[in-house]
């Protein structure tokens, strides 16, 4: 410790002797980390500062393959007289040996437009979370499980261009705490194998320091199409609400970066109008789109979502709607992926009910028996042959039952998470959490993840009374305390709510004058997983299934079935346990 201190305090001395200053800055120190870990706004002691998979205590470090994005944090930390103003630059990483480079170019209007643009730079925003959360199905305060990460805690990642005081650089940043920049790279399809440097500039009250940087890009490539479907329910009328215009088409391309799937109900009217978004013609660079899965599609056209609607209420009307959708789709999208959404998490005085609307697709003599069922709900006898597609809760996902689903040709999906069966998405819950969720999947044969809702801004049946939630301001965002005729499950921080809204028309005060949406940590560790499962991926068909097989079992050991309510969380918390297996397999393939 006392070495590495020492090394960047000589370091620092020689970066203020080539940059004098008139006064001196209020910096106290300057590390970085990877980006599956959140390091609290008050937190001036992390073991992290030493030394991570990103930092050696004097340069900044990435790895990575083609077609993947990359994040790092810098951290700055104030001293006691605070920065009045402290911003970011990367300018450039120029190939050791070699021509190619990363370029910065400034961001415009649209925060989805990526084209031309490989790196990227954010600031990251806090929100101060009190104590634990109550909702006892996320995880139960108090036990070994239970989520820890109190105080102000990093959740969004705001564009440089944000108004000022609202995220834009430059920024202040107060007496005896952090600020953490967000930098994200995307090595693109084309670049040539190889080590790239650069300087990271961080201009603190006109004193300038600079950090090293190096990016080691592998010589093979991440595919467009995903290994693991990740879909997240999507209402188009809340960015509407919200933002005072329609976003959908900004919406899905930053989804779409993030490899992720907004989904909802689709008739044929709304899918000739998304039909772009389904071919893929909507991702191309003629769209304002570079990135992960140019050109490649959504796969999920559900034929209802959140229950079964009016047109499936009886057998009639139920045989007429499935004939038409699936004759539409088929000849349409026939690759797409539909469902009727049955009724959400059923429990046993529903179960007569959902067999009937079952029983009236499945009994149907047309091209609409076709249509799968769908349900938020783990395999339990009285269901079965009722349900096509089984989505169990991971409180609740028996392994050993989801394998024999799938050996008598059923499917069995996921949803949400509950420490300590599968990790969360909660503000206060370590940044491995959904970056251990992709792991999860692919342990287990895993098709799908669903996540129930990306933009829960304004409650539903969830709150009574004014439901127009500042997001911005209240981390509570599922709040269903003392609700008549409802069980009180409590509330929870940050549920629901994975993109926030860049501009804001109900309280214009929190304004940050992006015209489209705004990223968080979870949201980019759930792309983190993604691109984690298709190294793995890739890994098992190279033969490396002995390399796989030791990942697996360093990063989810315990998940779902295998994991007590009781009992600590079965996977890694720790960003650094992840990039050590990305690395190894990374270089694996890398050799093949």
């Amino acid at each position: 410790m006392t070495t590495r201190l020492a090394r960047l305090g000589c370091l620092v001395s020689l970066i203020l002797a080539v940059t004098p200053v008139a006064s001196p800055a209020g910096v106290k120190r300057v590390w970085a980390v990877n980006d599956t870990e959140k390091i609290a706004r008050e937190n001036l002691s992390s073991p992290l500062a030493a030394g991570n998979s990103a930092w050696d205590g004097r340069s900044v470090k990435l790895f990575g393959a083609r077609n993947e994005v990359l994040a790092v944090q810098v951290i700055v930390e104030a001293d006691e007289r605070g920065i009045a103003s402290l911003s970011l630059r990367l300018p450039e990483l120029k190939q050791r040996g070699g021509t190619a480079r990363f370029a910065y170019v400034p961001p415009g209007a649209d925060p989805t437009d990526s084209v031309g643009r490989p790196i990227q730079l954010f600031a990251l925003n806090y929100m101060h979370v009190p104590g634990p959360a109550t909702a006892h199905w996320i995880y139960r305060a108090g036990t070994e499980s239970a989520a820890r990460g109190m105080g102000w805690q990093p959740v969004q990642i705001v564009p440089e261009n944000a108004r000022s005081g609202r995220g834009g650089f430059p920024l202040g940043v107060p007496p005896s705490s952090n600020q953490a920049f967000w930098i994200e790279i995307y090595t693109g399809k084309e670049r040539p194998a190889g080590i790239y440097e650069g300087a990271i500039e961080i201009v603190a009250d006109g004193r300038t320091i600079r950090l090293p940087i190096e990016l080691e890009l592998f010589g093979f490539a991440l595919p467009d199409e995903n290994s693991l479907n990740l879909m997240v329910y999507f209402e188009g009328s809340q960015p509407e609400r919200y933002m005072g215009r329609n976003f959908d088409a900004e919406f899905h391309r930053f989804a779409h970066r993030h490899r992720v799937e907004l989904v909802h109900a689709y008739d044929e009217a709304a899918l000739r109008q998304a039909f772009a978004r389904f071919t893929g013609a909507a991702f191309t660079p003629a769209e304002r789109y570079e990135g992960p899965g140019e050109t490649v599609g959504h796969r999920f056209a559900p034929a209802t979502f959140y229950g079964p609607g009016r047109a499936f209420e009886s057998r009639e009307s139920a045989r007429s709607r499935s004939d038409a959708w699936m004759t539409f789709l088929e000849k349409t999208l026939p690759g797409a992926i539909t469902f009727l959404y049955l009724p959400d998490e059923p429990g046993p005085a529903q179960y007569p009910r959902l067999r009937e609307l079952a029983d009236y697709v499945h009994s149907n003599p047309g091209p609409g028996r076709r249509l799968k069922t769908f349900a938020t709900k783990e395999y339990v006898p009285e269901l079965d042959g009722a349900v096509d597609i089984w989505c169990a809760p991971p409180q609740t996902y028996d392994i050993a039952r989801a394998r024999s689903e799938r050996a008598k040709g059923r499917e069995y999906w996921t949803y949400n998470g509950s420490r300590p069966f599968l990790g969360v998405p909660s503000i206060e819950a370590p940044a491995a959490d959904p970056r251990s969720v992709a792991w999860a999947a692919f342990k287990e044969n895993i098709p799908t993840f669903f996540y129930w809702h990306g933009v829960h801004w304004f409650h539903n049946s969830q709150k009574q009374g004014d439901r127009r939630q500042n997001v911005w301001a209240n981390p509570v965002t599922f709040d269903n305390r003392g609700q008549p005729g409802k069980e009180d499950t409590g509330f929870a921080y940050g549920d629901g709510v994975l993109i926030y809204p860049g501009l804001e028309v109900v309280h214009p005060e929190e304004d940050r004058g992006i015209a489209g949406p705004v990223s968080t940590v979870q949201l980019a560790n759930y792309r983190r997983g993604l691109q984690d499962h298709l190294y793995l991926t890739l890994a098992r068909k190279a033969g490396l299934g002995d390399l796989v097989d030791e990942a697996l079992r360093a990063i989810v050991p315990r998940v779902f079935s295998e994991a007590d309510a009781k009992s600590k969380v079965g996977w890694a918390e720790a960003g650094d346990a992840y990039e050590a297996m990305r690395l190894k397999i990374g270089r694996a393939l890398a050799a093949k």
